[in-house]
């Protein structure tokens, strides 16, 4: 469960930064001094392979990796460098979305919603994982086929004798 980091130290004094942390998720919400969000990054998959999306006020999101800066990726140059945040593909959002739901039960309603909300707009408009490739066509009935061509067509039923007035 995400549970809320107090006593943060502030860096900037136009904004409040608030932190929330569970074992899979680090939370962090910046908002503006009459509380408006200002700006909000979701970091998430923490121990395997950390990603973040970053939302920000009148500029919109990004999706990023976590270059640590050990290895040989465009960062990291086998030495010690300090981790920074680069482009990363898809995101992968039944995943992320369903398990931050579960894990941010206990927050506060209005900043569980903010991020719910984010989550959700990034959802349909940026990239994400497909767990399969989608279908070139839709699967069908043989009684839902198309047909081929006229001679396919079910014949039209005859009509029915009218009866003679006797």
């Amino acid at each position: 469960m995400l549970r809320e980091i107090r006593n943060l130290q502030q860096h900037d004094p136009a904004l409040t930064r608030r932190w929330f942390q569970s074992d899979y998720f680090d939370l962090f919400i910046w908002s503006q001094a009459d509380g408006t969000p200002a700006m909000l990054q979701l970091c998430y998959d923490l121990r395997r392979n950390e990603r973040a999306i970053t939302w920000k006020k009148d500029i919109g999101f990004f999706h990023d990796g976590v270059d640590d800066g050990e290895g040989s990726g465009p960062h990291g140059s086998g030495g010690n460098a300090t981790p920074i945040l680069v482009a990363n593909g898809p995101y992968d959002a039944e995943k992320v979305n369903s398990r931050f739901m579960r894990e941010s039960a206990d927050m506060p309603v209005e900043l569980r919603k903010l991020v719910l909300s984010k989550l959700h707009e990034y959802s349909i408009s940026g990239p994400i994982m497909r767990r399969a490739k989608p279908r070139r066509s839709v699967r069908r009935e043989g009684w839902q086929q198309p047909p081929q061509s006229l001679a396919d067509l079910p014949a039209a039923a005859p009509a029915p004798e009218k009866p003679s007035p006797n």
